[in-house]
């Protein structure tokens, strides 16, 4: 059968072709597809690897708590054996404190001159010693400090105060003095 189009040329249905957009306009379309799949790609990424991390910390956790009663023994062993170190510090401090305050009271008692009297030698802190006495002279109580002063074990020697006083109707010179007790290394001859 033979056909013949009787319709107008502007009325003639156009015929529907297949044809590929312009380069220009397909151009912005394919950089969107791009920079989606690379987002999901670096989404897929990023969610693998934080699963990976989470799977190691949840690995870790576990360790933790698995070693958890063996780092409470470490801890209280190590506790306990800083407790003893405390201990055997205040033990050997006052061992070394003895010896030198027999050597200080030995020393004092080397200084005193006759018909001197002490009533009172107080650690007042800081290796400050505080000396109180009586005599029958001004002169003992200058030997004394003296023989203090050339003691290895004091410096600093000061005479306070001296006054008259008595002592069951007996004149006597009462004094006061305060010294700075010098520690000596191990091995250090005894008196002077």
């Amino acid at each position: 059968m033979i056909r013949i189009n009787l319709l107008p040329r502007e009325e003639i249905p156009s015929r529907r072709g297949f044809q590929l957009p312009q380069l220009g306009s397909f151009a912005p379309v394919m950089l969107v597809l791009i920079c989606l799949a690379g987002l999901v790609a670096l989404s897929s990424y990023q969610g693998r690897k934080i699963a990976s991390l989470q799977t190691v910390i949840a690995q870790e956790e576990e360790e933790s708590r698995r070693l958890a009663p063996e780092i409470a023994k470490i801890k209280r062993f190590n506790a306990q054996r800083q407790q003893l170190t405390d201990r055997l510090n205040v033990i050997k401090t006052l061992d070394q404190d003895r010896y030198f305050r027999i050597h200080l009271l030995d020393e004092l008692n080397r200084s005193i001159p006759e018909h001197m009297w002490l009533s009172r030698f107080e650690d007042v802190g800081g290796d400050t010693y505080a000396v109180e006495g009586v005599t029958f002279s001004n002169f003992l109580v200058s030997d004394f400090l003296q023989n203090m002063i050339h003691s290895p074990y004091f410096s600093n020697i000061s005479l306070l105060v001296t006054e008259k006083g008595s002592i069951n109707e007996v004149t006597v010179v009462k004094f006061k003095a305060k010294a700075t007790a010098v520690r000596q290394p191990a091995g250090a001859p005894l008196g002077s």
